[in-house]
């Protein structure tokens, strides 16, 4: 009886410990696997389903896209929910997808008419702001078309104390997971999506590292601006540098 229960209690150990063994495995894996994803949700009064596209990176960042009663498109950035800070009311975020010029939200609040904003909402955690006015059945709007091809979703943003923080959100699966939202095939990668990339040269990390400074005059202490740019003059001068050592050296924590 006792040597079964030894036999019974080494084999359940063994199991105990390759089942942590797996687990432990499976982290990382699973980790790399973060992508864009469907979430079928109902609408409340009609009961029909609404597809979302949605993403939840490695630090908590979540951005998702969403179709409006009105047929209008919608975008969704929202911080980490374990972060005590909340995002400014005052300046909405930036974004910018790999090498592709940014785009400013703040040139929302120029279009608006009246004194409550209809083209962006913002939340104690996030911000929505509108993409596409009207959606047509088999469009893809203009907007989209660099989510869809991309490879990187860069976003600045700005927290209620006047801080200024980046968020970067992998696009993986991003195109799939929009044409599905959207009823369409996803986007073909031609040779020109993969020049447009391999031209992302040092002129283009320069140009958003210097638009980085440049925002720290404004929202910064005195010295934040001096030192962003004295980085920016340090990494420049390294000889045999690639682009990604040359990004690597301007995020590097001090």
């Amino acid at each position: 009886m006792d040597k079964w229960l030894f036999r019974t209690g080494w084999h359940s150990g063994l199991l105990l410990a390759l089942l942590v063994s797996l687990l432990v495995a499976a982290t990382p894996a699973r980790a790399q696997t973060i992508q864009w994803y469907i979430e079928v949700l109902t609408d409340p009064i009609t009961k029909a389903p609404i597809l979302e596209a949605r993403i939840l990176s490695r630090r908590g960042y979540r951005f998702h896209f969403m179709k409006r009663d009105d047929n209008s498109l919608w975008a969704e950035f929202r911080m980490p929910r374990h972060v005590e800070k909340t995002i400014s009311r005052k300046r909405l975020p930036t974004y910018w997808i790999d090498g592709n010029d940014p785009v400013n939200l703040e040139a929302l609040k120029e279009l608006e008419v009246g004194f409550k904003p209809t083209l962006y909402e913002i939340t104690e955690k996030g911000v929505q702001f509108i993409l596409w006015g009207a959606l047509k059945r088999g469009q893809v709007p203009p907007p989209l078309r660099n989510f869809m091809l991309g490879e990187t979703l860069h976003v600045r943003y700005w927290t209620s104390t006047g801080e200024m923080e980046q968020a970067e959100i992998p696009l993986k699966r991003a195109n799939e997971a929009i044409a599905q939202m959207l009823n369409l095939a996803p986007l073909n990668r031609g040779p020109e999506v993969a020049q447009t990339r391999r031209s992302e040269t040092f002129e283009t990390v320069a140009r958003h590292y210097l638009d980085f400074c440049e925002e720290l005059r404004f929202v910064g202490s005195d010295t934040d601006y001096g030192t962003c740019r004295s980085r920016f003059v340090s990494c420049s001068e390294r000889p045999d540098q690639s682009e990604q050592s040359f990004k690597d050296c301007l995020n590097k924590d001090e």
